[in-house]
């Protein structure tokens, strides 16, 4: 679908991509820095893992759990706003933690009020790009999660450099001073202004056909005079909606004159009145009519599950086996030097239409898979373990770049925000559980190997639950060819 406005492609749009690279790169300094402040933490708070893991993996949890929500929000208020209200969250919360010297007070401040922050930033950074780019919009998410790869490289020494002078109070504190600048990011994500044009419209003879359209709701409004109609297309952040008009009653002239023929029986959609209202409450659970896009969200859980695991205890296990706290936050840095290669390199791949999306992930967290679940064969130096990190930063990182384009490739354009939100959803599950789940398999064993080999293997699992997605998706499209009309609600249907 092209979208007819001067920015698509060109103008501000490369400053709004400049701005979500900004966004998503505030985000990705905090979301990654848990890891390296756990261990702060139980100096300083409580000297108790599996606790202290539950600030990490709330925030994390949070971030993305609560992804249906900014969904919801971001498609009632815009993505300005919201992004907005998610700085404002990010700081209070930051700030409130550094006051805070318990573990409770940590998980409401830290966990739940700024990662609800980081969640509408993240939500927001996830669409805009769809928005401002159609020719380009692979590269475009590949340049906004490089974004994140870039906070992932800075978050291991500017946190430890923090910890060191301020100790984790003003640790907090600073941190929720930086992620306050997501405020200038936040107010050039200006909407974009709709483009309409007119199509004349020549009733037909009664007939049992009928049009639907995307949202599936509809008026019954029939077409009895002869009198030319016209079908007036609107078009915004790249949303098509069609309005039909009398043209003699309401004297309008119609900019181009495409002949179509449509039935007399015409389902419009509804705007007004209630059933409006609850329409839009329950298409965020329409989305699963989608089979293919479930199975990818199992998938994303196992990835999340499996990460959180692998790094959020990454500091703490390179120094068990006997590097430095220096040394163990420059691991970070090298995942995040090749997070960044890694994001902006699945961009490109994505961009060639005869690839895949879905197969590049499955590719990705398999090879993933295996570079987790050997690490403890080669994890015993501290070089050896810069090696885990450039490799694992290389091959897993790029999977945030392909979450936008896959959605796109999975529902309808009107259902991305909210689909967003429900795929950072099931991240969160992961993402909640993974730091908690690692802390009890080394508690309980008494071996951190076991950790490592618990997240390779669900990186494996997340690999072959990609790859159903693919397999839904191919007979799908084998049953579109016998019936190409069943079950297909996401067009319109002209005769």
């Amino acid at each position: 679908m092209e979208v007819a406005n001067a920015n698509i492609d060109r103008g501000y749009a490369w400053v709004v991509l400049v701005a979500a690279f900004g966004l998503q790169f505030m985000v990705g300094l905090l979301a990654y820095s848990p890891g390296v402040m756990n261990i702060a933490m139980l100096d300083e708070i409580e000297n108790d893992l599996t606790k202290t893991s539950w600030v990490g993996s709330i925030n994390f949890g949070t971030c993305t759990l609560l992804g249906p929500v900014a969904g919801l929000i971001q498609d009632k208020v815009g993505s300005r706003a919201t992004a907005l209200i998610g700085a404002a969250f990010t700081f209070l919360g930051m700030t409130s933690a550094s006051f805070c010297r318990s573990i409770v007070g940590l998980v409401l401040t830290y966990g739940f009020i700024a990662g609800f922050g980081l969640c509408l930033a993240c939500n927001v950074v996830g669409v805009v790009a769809g928005n401002y780019f159609l020719k380009r919009r692979e590269i475009a998410y590949g340049v906004c999660s490089a974004g994140g790869g870039m906070g992932l490289f800075v978050s291991g020494p500017l946190v430890r450099y923090l910890l060191r002078n301020y100790n984790l109070s003003g640790t907090l504190l600073l941190l929720g001073a930086v992620e306050f600048h997501m405020c200038v990011a936040s107010v050039t994500f200006r909407p974009l202004h709709g483009h309409s044009h007119s199509i004349t419209v020549t009733p037909m003879e009664p007939a049992a056909n009928e049009i639907r359209d995307e949202s599936d709701s509809s008026v019954h409004q029939q077409a009895t005079n002869a009198e030319p109609l016209i079908l007036k297309k609107t078009e915004v952040d790249d949303t098509v909606e069609f309005e039909l008009t009398n043209r003699q009653l309401r004297g309008s002239k119609s900019s181009s004159h495409d002949n179509v023929s449509l039935p007399p029986s015409l389902y419009l959609p509804e705007t007004e009145g209630i059933k409006a209202h609850i329409g839009n409450v329950f298409i965020a659970f329409r989305i699963f009519k989608h089979l293919s896009f479930v199975m990818y969200n199992i998938s994303l859980a196992l990835w999340t599950l499996a990460e959180s695991a692998a790094v959020f205890h990454l500091p703490y296990y390179t120094q068990l086996k006997g590097s430095s706290p220096d040394q163990s936050a420059t691991v970070f840095t090298a995942m995040g030097f090749g997070s960044v290669i890694s994001r902006i390199s699945a961009g490109l791949i994505t961009s060639d239409s005869k690839i895949p999306h879905i197969i590049i992930q499955v590719g990705l967290l398999g090879i993933s898979g295996m570079i987790v679940l050997f690490f403890p064969l080669y994890s015993s130096t501290y070089h050896t373990q810069l090696v885990f990190g450039i490799l694992y930063g290389t091959y897993s990182q790029g999977i945030n770049t392909l979450i936008g384009p896959i959605i796109l490739d999975l529902v309808t354009l009107k259902e991305v925000p909210v689909a967003y939100g429900f795929a950072f959803f099931f991240q969160g599950i992961g993402y909640i559980l993974g730091p908690p789940v690692a802390s009890w398999i080394y508690t309980s064993t008494g071996v951190y190997h076991f950790t490592y080999i618990f997240a390779g293997s669900c990186l494996v699992l997340s690999s072959m639950s990609a790859a159903a997605v693919s397999v839904v998706r191919r007979r799908k499209t084998q049953a579109m060819d016998v019936h190409p009309l069943d079950g297909d609600e996401d067009h319109v249907l002209c005769q």
